[in-house]
């Protein structure tokens, strides 16, 4: 099926760096600091100890978890991209560019993303293939089962498989897949095992009611008194992951979907492209 509007479709190098990985200290994250945009990420980043991983403008960080105004995430990978990250202030400032961790509640792999060049945020889940949704296109989930995201589902896709076996850390951190959790850390970008393939359903943040920070025609209506539109931040797209994963956990067990946390969403029919640029 055709890819609609994934971050990892742009601009992925193919070429493997073998990086290693250096442990977290405090020198360690006052030298980061200017590389990641500011000491607004640092805070994001709770507790000591953890490693960090540099190679061509990418920061991987291990061992933290990461908090938003909605919460803390037990975060299996951070990344910190500089290609295509937003330069102007704005509520984007000290946020990750690529969040991938599992979801205690329902055992689902997440993944928050940000589009290059566009700057929003998109989310994704992956189920696995026991998931009776796996292999099915979004489009053709029934409304019936109850699926509520921010913009409607707009991606349903087996994981990234990626250029090569030996993927560069600007490829994962562009790449839509599960990360494996309690194995041995990685130590550089070649040892990312995928494991099993899951089947990923996601949303994007870039409709006509969401500001797009690397979108000028988004400067002259930036939390858009014309529209309301807002731009969707971290904390934000982590509590619709979570959502998201809690519906299909409950699809998965053959049970109504629980109530959405948070605001009400926007009116899908407000956007007529329904996630197109």
């Amino acid at each position: 099926m055709a890819r609609k509007n994934t971050p990892t479709s742009r601009k992925a190098r193919s070429t493997a760096v073998a990086v290693t990985a250096q442990p977290l200290t405090s020198a360690m994250e006052s030298r980061i600091a200017p590389v990641i945009g500011s000491g607004l990420a640092l805070a994001k980043l709770p507790g000591d100890g953890g490693e960090v991983t540099l190679a061509n403008g990418v920061t991987r960080i291990t061992g933290r978890n990461y908090t938003t105004a909605t919460g803390t995430v037990p975060t299996a990978e951070i990344y910190f991209v500089d290609d295509g990250k937003p330069r102007d202030d704005g509520p984007w400032l000290g946020e990750a560019d690529k969040l991938a961790w599992v979801d205690p509640a329902t055992g689902y792999e997440c993944i928050v993303m940000r589009d290059n060049p566009a700057g929003y945020l998109s989310g994704f889940v992956g189920v696995p293939e026991t998931h009776p949704l796996f292999g099915w296109n979004h489009e053709a989930i029934p409304a019936e089962l109850g699926i509520e995201v921010h913009g409607g589902l707009t991606y349903s896709r087996i994981c990234d498989s990626g250029p090569s076996p030996q993927r560069s850390l600007i490829s994962e951190a562009r790449r839509i897949c599960h990360v494996v959790v309690g194995h041995k850390p990685l130590r550089n970008a070649t040892e990312h095992d995928p494991g099993t393939g899951h089947w990923w359903f996601g949303f994007d943040c870039n409709h006509l009611y969401d500001v797009v920070p690397n979108d000028a025609r988004d400067r002259g209506r930036f939390m858009g008194a014309e529209t309301a539109a807002e731009y969707r931040d971290d904390g934000y797209v982590v509590r619709e992951v979570l959502n998201l994963a809690a519906q299909l956990k409950a699809i998965a067990q053959g049970e109504a979907v629980p109530p959405r946390e948070g605001p009400p969403l926007p009116a899908i029919g407000l956007d007529p492209q329904r996630g197109g640029m």
